[in-house]
């Protein structure tokens, strides 16, 4: 019996790789001309909102969205070529299940996308601003942001990886925005400016006494 069920099990496999050889070429063509497709959609999204003048963090939210919903209709598409129905309506249930959580509002992963448009749209917090943020605060200047987290950058170099929500919901300090100049900048600029002042007076202390004595 153990023999018999060991046979029509091995026959069973071997069918079934029989069935999906034939099938794997246009399926790895279909996996390259997607992972083009969605190389080329992001990289036109970016440009667009380059262009358009969308601000760094809400490109980087804007971004991980489509691709996260390109990649799920990628691996739909890959499981029909292979012939894999039964895990597709898993998998499509799967989403519809999610949806129906993100609809009840009981679903982190819509927390942290809402949370993420709102601070990507947020004039005080954005992609190259140093803040203080998270639970047990951290300082540090903002590396990304996405659909989910945001990735803070302190000054001993360490990563931090902060949820949407956690960052959204919490009050969080701007110390200096991307487009100013640091402390230190802002000091070798002053030392610049008072080393060309001191150049100047000292030129035209010599010029006086240069004069000066011309005229003696």
């Amino acid at each position: 019996m153990s023999l018999q069920l060991s046979t029509s099990f091995t026959a069973h496999i071997v069918n079934g790789i029989n069935t999906l050889l034939p099938k794997l070429p246009n399926a790895l063509f279909d996996l390259l001309l997607g992972i083009l497709i969605i190389r080329i959609v992001l990289r036109l999204s970016r440009l667009l909102m380059r262009i358009t003048h969308v601000q760094p963090g809400l490109r980087g939210v804007i971004t991980s969205i489509i691709e996260t919903v390109m990649w799920l209709l990628l691996t739909v598409a890959l499981l029909s070529e292979l012939g894999f129905n039964g895990i597709i309506y898993f998998f499509t249930g799967s989403i519809a299940a999610v949806g129906l959580a993100m609809a009840a509002g009981g679903s982190t992963l819509v927390a942290d996308i809402v949370a993420g448009v709102f601070l990507a749209r947020d004039p005080d917090f954005n992609v190259g601003d140093e803040v203080i943020v998270g639970e047990t605060p951290s300082m540090g200047v903002i590396e990304s942001m996405d659909a989910r987290r945001i990735r803070l950058r302190d000054n001993n170099g360490v990563l931090h990886i902060i949820p949407n929500t956690v960052v959204e919901r919490k009050e969080w300090i701007v110390l200096r925005k991307r487009n100013e100049p640091t402390t230190l900048v802002k000091a070798t600029k002053a030392a610049k400016r008072l080393g060309q002042a001191a150049k100047i007076k000292t030129q035209a202390v010599r010029r006086r006494k240069s004069a000066s004595k011309i005229d003696q």
